[in-house]
């Protein structure tokens, strides 16, 4: 887990481990709720996970946080 300030403004920076871990690019839109007491961030259309879910498949945040095996990625670029 890693740790970001608010600034003054109220901007935070999502750190580059996760941009990449979730393929999030500059002008990605996020939808901000508030589920629990936890600040939850999600992707404004499903278009912008599809380089992790090409498919469009529809998986729970329990299916979502589950350990991913990407040793056969490299081949597949």
């Amino acid at each position: 887990m890693e740790t970001v300030t608010l600034s003054t403004k109220g901007q935070l920076v999502i750190p580059a481990s996760v941009r990449g871990a979730l393929h999030l690019q500059a002008g990605n839109r996020l939808n901000v709720s508030i589920q629990d007491g936890n600040i939850v961030l999600k992707p404004e259309s499903a278009a912008a996970w599809k380089p992790i879910n090409p498919a469009g498949v529809s998986l729970s945040s329990t299916e979502l946080c589950k350990p991913v095996d990407v040793s056969n990625e490299a081949g597949r670029r």
